[in-house]
């Protein structure tokens, strides 16, 4: 099955979408298409995201994931959407927009968060792009140890990682931030 054979309704609502396109972009478009869920353009769109990360296309991820947050969707489809886009602002290594996208997620994770809890079993999930991949970011490309202390303390107020988690965590960066600082001293050379 191909974008083609989508239903009119949907056909019709990403015909600009697509009109924008390369030929390459639409040749992966319809190969997404073919298990995407079709019950609306929110969903066929995250589930195009989806395939295309898990395909390692971030640009094309990152397109299907703006195009779902123009459209009118409910809270829990925008913060899935804007999900989809930090890993694919990630995978392209545009991390700024990807730290913006984090906030976006954490503003909208208090308005979500009982859904998000009901479909891991009523707790929070051990994956969530926005929290872990923010820290993933200050730590990993800006070396910015205190902000990603000061993010976890932020995590735990919002009830996004609990006490057991954040006591490890916070520990796991300071092991991380000493081990920086020791490598940095073994690798140092004097020069004249």
């Amino acid at each position: 099955m191909s974008f083609d054979s989508l239903p009119d309704s949907l056909r019709n609502a990403l015909y600009d979408w697509r009109s924008s396109m390369s030929e390459q972009e639409t040749v992966m478009l319809d190969r997404y298409s073919r298990n995407a869920d079709r019950t609306s353009v929110p969903s066929f769109l995250l589930s195009a995201a989806t395939a295309a990360l898990t395909d390692e296309n971030y640009r094309f991820a990152a397109s299907a994931a703006e195009e779902c947050l123009r459209n009118e969707i409910s809270d829990i489809q925008r913060f899935d959407a804007t999900e989809s886009l930090i890993e694919a602002h990630i995978g392209t290594k545009r991390y700024d927009d990807a730290k913006v996208r984090c906030e976006d997620n954490l503003s909208l994770y208090p308005y979500v968060s009982g859904e998000i809890k009901a479909r891991n079993g009523g707790t929070v999930p051990e994956r969530m792009v926005c929290r872990n991949r923010y820290i993933d970011i200050l730590v990993g490309t800006e070396s910015a140890y205190d902000p990603a202390l000061e993010l976890l303390d932020r995590f735990l107020g919002m009830g996004m990682i609990s006490a057991e988690d954040h006591a490890f965590r916070r520990q796991s960066l300071k092991i991380h931030r000493l081990q920086r600082s020791f490598d940095g001293v073994y690798t140092y050379t004097y020069k004249e």
